[in-house]
């Protein structure tokens, strides 16, 4: 049983929330339930060797490729992201106990996942490439670019919805972005600044609003995509457009991280606050050496503001555990 677990159930027993029997009884499950040394071992074995695998398939790779044709290198990308695909299905089939072998976890499914829509992205590449060849007609790069793109969106979709893995929500975003800015590259051309941190920040709050709806899991990864691809956004606009400005730039990015961390509060996810103090870490001191050049005093305060704070908040702490062990 893990540390923190067992500790939690302990505390439940001496505060009496919990009685004895119960405790043993969990203990006992999980004692049952969990796997075996040579369970552990079977998996740690397998992971080492798909790593030896995959470390001899690129050491070997680049030594037969060239001698390969443009159908047999396909074949091959296609073999590959059916292996993988296949790899990645096996172990969501172990972790869900349907067969016995191994016992894997489910975050190797996900890499496997991951791994395999690269090599799906590649295949997609290849075909176009080949078929533009044989059938002798000519496609832009712009079109393959966009021809690929919706076809690993389409794919890493699916893989999102197969898995609700953080491998597969990175890639489902990163895909959406891609899909999107080959659409732009290929409609609007000669594009501001301005206007692509306007389009990264946009994409970054449809995704929050989309996480916001519990369409997206895991919430905290959603969140922190949104509230850094928001904040580059903004920055990249807030640089284009009020260059000759650093204090009013710095302002808005300070006004910025103190709305990051109040929503943060609201919504209670740790991850959109540490990246609203980390604007705050960063911005702060931009804007007194702005203000005020040369001046020790300033930054002399925030010091001793700071420190005033941690001690306030951690004794704020200690008081509410005190009380709750009181009750």
């Amino acid at each position: 049983m893990d540390k923190k677990i067992k500790n939690f159930l302990e505390n439940l027993v001496e505060n009496e929330i919990l009685d004895q029997k119960s405790y043993e009884e969990i203990k006992n499950f999980d004692e049952t339930n969990s796997p075996s040394q040579k369970s552990k071992t079977a998996r740690a074995l397998t992971i080492i060797g798909g790593f030896f695998l995959l470390s001899g398939l690129i050491g070997t790779l680049p030594l037969i490729w060239q001698n390969l044709s443009y159908w047999a290198q396909l074949l091959l990308l296609l073999a590959t992201t059916w292996f993988l695909f296949f790899a990645g299905g096996y172990s969501q089939q172990i972790d869900k106990q349907k067969l016995f072998i191994f016992k894997s976890n489910e975050r190797v499914a996900s890499f496997l996942y991951l791994v395999s829509t690269v090599s799906f992205g590649a295949s997609a590449i290849f075909l176009i490439n080949i078929l533009e060849n044989t059938l002798m007609f000519n496609v832009s790069e712009d079109v393959t670019i966009l021809i690929t793109s919706s076809l690993v969106l389409i794919y890493s979709g699916y893989l999102y919805k197969l898995t609700l893995e953080i491998f597969q929500h990175i890639t489902l975003f990163y895909s959406l972005i891609f899909f999107l800015g080959s659409i732009g590259n290929l409609f609007l051309r000669n594009v501001e600044p301005w206007g692509i941190g306007l389009f990264i920040a946009t994409v970054g709050l449809v995704w929050g609003l989309n996480t916001y709806s519990n369409l997206l899991e895991p919430s905290w990864l959603g969140y922190f995509l949104s509230s850094v691809n928001i904040a580059i956004g903004v920055i990249t606009i807030t640089e284009n457009l009020l260059s000759s400005y650093g204090v009013i730039k710095i302002i808005i990015l300070i006004v910025g991280s103190l709305f990051y961390i109040w929503i943060s509060i609201k919504l209670s996810e740790q991850v959109i606050f540490y990246v609203g103090g980390l604007g705050l870490i960063i911005n702060l001191p931009r804007l007194i050496s702005e203000l005020l050049p040369n001046n020790i005093w300033p930054p002399l305060v925030l010091f001793i503001v700071g420190g005033v704070l941690i001690t306030v908040g951690l004794y704020l702490n200690s008081l509410r555990e005190n009380l709750r062990k009181e009750s």
